[in-house]
């Protein structure tokens, strides 16, 4: 390759980067198989109130929609919105249908479930939650948090990772409720109105209080929804709400039993609220709509790293991140990419510089719990640093995997069983995900090609210039 390209690759891969979005590309494999199971459309507006929480729960939870029909034809989500439903409900064409089933195309899967949730504090705001319901009652519940979409594009917990399978036949009985909405709130309470964010499809809604939605209305009709009275739960978030699910473990000390946060941010607040205006430039939003003063006492009240102190009162958190060096997921012979060496233009750009900045903050987020002594030994705390490794959703599948023995740790799993769980859907993964190639599966080599490629191209252009 001639030296003259070098900077003209560089200047084309981070023109052609930067409106590319962050995800990766691995796909869920089909949902739970089985019967759908229509039932009545409404479950009711329980208010139970649930341990640890310092309110009763006021959402009115109406669902499940029996068939992806009905959920499209109530039109409080944007169908372009709702790709998730895929996993959800049986394929419309009739493609997983057996001969002499009970279930039609369409029909919603035995275990997933799509709820709509009208939140009160949020002004009869509508919320499409889904959730993955355990096979037996009073099993615990892990909250799943999406990130900077919300879920309401394709990079959500359904589209990206293999959730449903993980959660749903490999692990112990779990429920699982994702929030399907919420792009670009940091799942926080607003001090300001945000009229691109606050409302839903039907125009509904008033300043955004995702918090008491999710801390205080949610959990206890959910749970009850759920027929679970286990009392344990867990908090999982990534990106975006890695930082979130940090600032509701320290807000509510007991009502968490496990927490997993994933390439967030812990540090949100003063000279790192720069960081934080890049993600909320995409709403459009502005942080002193969200927190207002970048150094006031509302942000600092939201800013994980400087309330690590009260982590000393949460037990069982897994905390990752990477150096935003490629890494195996992000080269053209991995698993995500699968030969597409132009693939690898967004991790080596936008996942890189992302990832770079979380793993500061978990660095500075670690430094901090260790000097406070909050550790492995006395929080079961466990940090996952990874060598190699950019901001994209195949890693946060292997934090799924990872962090399973801590989270199970604070359900009241054995540990033991948690890690042999993990490491066979780690196995399993790979089988099925094998890549391209072995041969050339380095970052260096795996560039080569396209290098290659471009200057060649450049080439052939000089020629026909000529």
């Amino acid at each position: 390759m001639t030296r003259r390209a070098f900077p003209r690759v560089a200047a084309v891969a981070v023109a052609t980067a930067l409106p590319l979005s962050l995800t990766s590309v691995i796909s869920a494999g089909p949902a739970f198989g089985g019967e759908a199971q229509p039932v009545s459309a409404q479950t009711g507006g329980e208010t139970s109130a649930v341990p640890g929480s310092p309110f009763s729960g006021t959402a009115t939870i109406d669902g499940p929609f029996p068939t992806r029909a009905d959920a499209e034809a109530d039109g409080y989500v944007d169908d372009s919105n709702a790709g998730w439903r895929d996993s959800v409900y049986q394929p419309e064409d009739g493609s997983n249908e057996d001969e002499g089933a009970s279930w039609s195309a369409g029909d919603r899967y035995t275990r997933m479930e799509e709820l709509k949730v009208t939140s009160q504090t949020m002004g009869g705001r509508e919320i499409p939650v889904v959730t993955i319901r355990a096979t037996n009652p009073d099993a615990p519940t892990i909250y799943l948090l999406n990130g900077a979409d919300g879920g309401e594009g394709s990079t959500n917990w359904l589209k990206q990772t293999t959730a449903v399978d993980f959660y749903g036949h490999r692990t112990n009985d779990v429920n699982v409720v994702i929030p399907m909405a919420g792009r670009i709130s940091y799942y926080t309470d607003w001090e300001q109105e945000n009229p691109a964010l606050d409302t839903d499809n039907h125009g509904v809604g008033t300043r955004q209080m995702w918090e008491t939605f999710l801390t205080q209305e949610l959990p206890g009709p959910m749970e009850e929804h759920l027929d679970t009275a286990s009392g344990k739960r867990a908090l999982i978030g990534m990106s975006m709400t890695g930082s979130t699910s940090l600032v509701y473990a320290e807000k509510y000390p007991g009502f968490y039993d496990a927490v997993g946060s994933y390439s967030g941010c812990a540090a949100t607040s003063g000279p790192f609220s720069r960081a934080t205006q890049l993600i909320l430039d995409r709403g459009p939003a502005t942080f002193d709509q969200m927190w207002g003063d970048p150094d006031g006492a509302v942000a600092r009240d939201n800013d994980a790293l400087i309330n690590a102190s009260k982590l000393a009162e949460q037990h069982n958190i897994y905390v990752s991140s990477a150096t935003g060096l490629l890494g195996e997921h992000d080269v053209s012979s991995g698993d995500v990419l699968n030969g597409n060496v132009f693939g690898m233009i967004t991790p080596m750009t936008d996942g890189l510089a992302i990832e770079a900045g979380s793993n500061t903050c978990t660095h500075l987020l670690k430094s901090t719990t260790d000097d406070l002594g909050i550790t492995d030994e006395s929080n079961n705390l466990v940090y996952k640093m990874r060598n190699t490794g950019t901001h994209q959703w195949a890693y946060w599948q292997e934090d799924m995997f990872e962090s399973w023995p801590v989270i199970a740790t604070g359900l009241g799993f054995d540990g033991g069983e948690a890690r042999a769980q993990t490491e066979k859907a780690k196995a399993d993964y790979l089988t099925d995900n094998p890549g391209a190639s072995a041969e050339g599966s380095t970052p260096v080599s795996s560039l080569l090609p396209v290098f290659d490629a471009v200057d060649q191209a450049l080439a052939d252009q000089d020629a026909t210039e000529q």
